[in-house]
């Protein structure tokens, strides 16, 4: 038996994939900046992934792994979205959705070393960066920190499975709709609707009845987008840590799916990130306010703003402005 990877699991890419020698800087940033928001990387990590990595795009409809091969590298969305496809029992279901910011592997055969079990597809034409398994391998002896990356990106989409697999059994098909369109946000729109109705495994005609009920509904005279802001702006709810919708949904008076319905129709935002948008620019205005603020201080003002977490804070506010919270602070308030 050997541990040789290239020997156990032969290199499998869509044939029609563009690879380029290196990905370009502002995607393999983008990759760095998401690891680092789970736990800072070291300066040799970073060299070693930017050596390592290259960026890949895959066509829409075009196959990024079949079930049967195996997958020799762990790929991080940069644009587009993919679909997994499992079939058993002669049924084929979408088991997962999965859009920009997200990593994407082979979770039976995440290191390569056995086959993979579901279809993964592209559905729009999709840019990833790719980092071979062997590398990753070598990463968890070479260099700490990544052991705890991956730790908390696998119990990150752990909790989201189960969380989905629990709610996709109790839920009624107008639960599951709204499930989707909290997640996915702007993506929901452009998600085929037979991939929609097998990923929350109803019927076709089913999802467009709940569709057309929904895009029926008047909903300025149930709660305006007005109304909204106002209430986030006087209340301000985003303070109170661990914010669920449930809760601000019983705030404004309305219930949670209805809330869901109409953070996507009026923000484009699932409930997680329109939440965390007022929490960044509470963090912003006070930085202005401020003027100037110590740098063991910003810990505090994220947790101030309703954050729980450091991770969770900067990983926000790098989606939010583009730079960390100690950089913005260098560009824009005085020392």
């Amino acid at each position: 038996m050997t541990n040789n990877i290239s020997i156990l699991a032969p290199l499998y890419m869509p044939t029609n994939s563009v690879l380029t020698s290196k990905p370009s800087n502002p995607n393999l940033s983008a990759v760095i900046q998401q690891l680092d928001a789970l736990h800072l990387l070291t300066d040799a990590c970073k060299k070693d992934l930017a050596e390592h990595s290259f960026e890949l795009t895959v066509s829409q409809g075009q196959y990024l792994m079949k079930r049967g091969d195996y997958c020799t590298h762990i790929y991080f969305i940069i644009a587009g979205f993919f679909s997994g496809w499992a079939t058993g029992n002669g049924q084929t279901i979408t088991s997962f959705i999965a859009i920009p910011g997200e990593f994407l592997s082979a979770i039976e055969g995440m290191y390569g070393i056995s086959e993979c079990t579901e279809d993964v597809k592209a559905e729009e034409d999709s840019v990833l960066i790719a980092l071979p398994v062997e590398h990753l391998i070598r990463y968890f002896e070479v260099y700490p920190e990544m052991n705890i990356v991956m730790r908390k990106v696998l119990e990150t989409y752990y909790k989201m499975a189960h969380q989905r697999s629990v709610f996709f059994r109790v839920g009624t098909a107008s639960d599951k709709y709204l499930y989707l369109l909290d997640t996915y946000g702007d993506y929901a729109s452009r998600i085929p609707l037979h991939v929609i109705a097998s990923f929350i495994n109803v019927k076709l005609n089913t999802l467009q009845k709940i569709i057309k009920q929904y895009a029926g509904k008047s909903a300025h005279t149930q709660l305006s987008k007005s109304d909204i802001i106002v209430f986030m702006d006087q209340e301000r709810p985003f303070f109170q840590k661990k914010l669920s919708i449930t809760q601000l949904s019983s705030k404004l008076k309305i219930t949670p799916h209805l809330l869901s319905y109409l953070l996507n129709v009026y923000f484009k935002q699932n409930f997680n990130h329109f939440v965390n948008s007022y929490r960044i620019q509470y963090v912003l205005n006070q930085l202005l306010i401020k003027n100037s603020i110590k740098q063991y201080s910003l810990d505090g003002l994220g947790r101030e703003s309703g954050f729980s977490s450091r991770s969770s804070f900067f990983s926000e506010f790098k989606k939010y402005t583009g730079v960390t919270p100690l950089l913005y602070l260098k560009m824009n308030c005085n020392s």
